[in-house]
């Protein structure tokens, strides 16, 4: 059985990784390469797809990616938000492709079963 405290420090590890990097892809999410290229959200939804990957492989339980996931698209609906007259996420291309992109990446990671590797190999010894 897994300990509390591993439990809650998984969790907040999880929280503090999504709010860094819904910040660091609020912030990159609008770079262009050559003026055509969306570097900045292709940089930005991979590293969201990265980490929820190593939040996944790290712990044994599924609590850290729901909380990366529900953290992420609490923020990424504040920072849409025109609360300070300014919008940190705009409503153009790249900014629905980050928001979108964001919420669905993390949410299927956080939602993919888990399956062991005896599962693969029977699986693929059957067929």
């Amino acid at each position: 059985m897994k300990s509390k405290k591993r439990v809650v420090g998984k969790n907040l590890s999880a929280v503090m990784k999504a709010a860094s990097v819904v910040i660091f892809g609020t912030i990159l999410h609008q770079s262009f390469l050559f003026d055509q290229f969306p570097i900045g959200s292709v940089l930005s939804l991979s590293l969201v797809l990265l980490v929820a990957l190593q939040i996944r492989i790290a712990s044994g339980f599924r609590s850290p990616n729901l909380f990366f996931a529900v953290v992420i698209l609490g923020l990424l609906f504040l920072f849409s938000q025109g609360f300070w007259q300014d919008k940190m996420i705009p409503a153009n291309q790249a900014g629905f492709i980050w928001s979108y992109g964001a919420a669905v990446v993390a949410s299927v990671v956080a939602m993919w079963p888990r399956i062991s590797a005896k599962q693969w190999r029977g699986a693929s010894q059957t067929s």
